[in-house]
């Protein structure tokens, strides 16, 4: 794994409240590691916790920052991806307090270099231990304003 040490702001296009990660940390050519801090203000914090399903979408940004990190590595613009779904979610815990650090992986399962269709193996953890994991699916298409306006 190399050092990446980035801010998430400089791989993933997530602005205001919806930009959940803090920083990349470590990565390869198939997987990445990013860390975040559930702060007092999060969008979906509830009575000092957020549900646990929020970790779905950390999950999909730490994915989201794999793709961007390679991007960037080969001089390209951040691609714009959508989430397409997930299988065999598991939540571990039903919330999580605000305060806590989170380290979240993603791991390239296939990514298509002709359709722009990705699954990555998603694992999220606080302490050692394991909250939350998925396999999720993503689609990045070459022209996301032609995609956007025609579907």
């Amino acid at each position: 794994m190399q050092t990446i040490d980035l801010l998430a702001s400089e791989l993933l296009p997530h602005r205001a409240g919806m930009l959940f990660l803090d920083r990349a940390l470590e990565g390869d050519d198939n997987c990445i590691t990013a860390c975040a801090q559930i702060k007092e203000n999060h969008l979906f914090a509830q009575d000092g916790r957020v549900g646990s399903w929020v970790l779905l979408e950390y999950m999909a940004q730490t994915m989201a920052m794999w793709t961007s990190w390679n991007a960037r590595k080969k001089g390209l613009p951040v691609p714009v991806g959508f989430l397409l779904g997930t299988r065999q979610l598991k939540l571990h815990v039903d919330s999580i307090p605000v305060g806590t650090e989170l380290y979240c992986k993603a791991e390239r399962i296939y990514v298509s270099e002709t359709d722009g269709v990705a699954q990555f193996q998603c694992e999220v953890y606080a302490d050692g231990k394991l909250l939350g994991e998925a396999a999720l699916n993503a689609f990045e298409p070459k022209n996301p304003e032609t995609f956007l306006t025609e579907h």
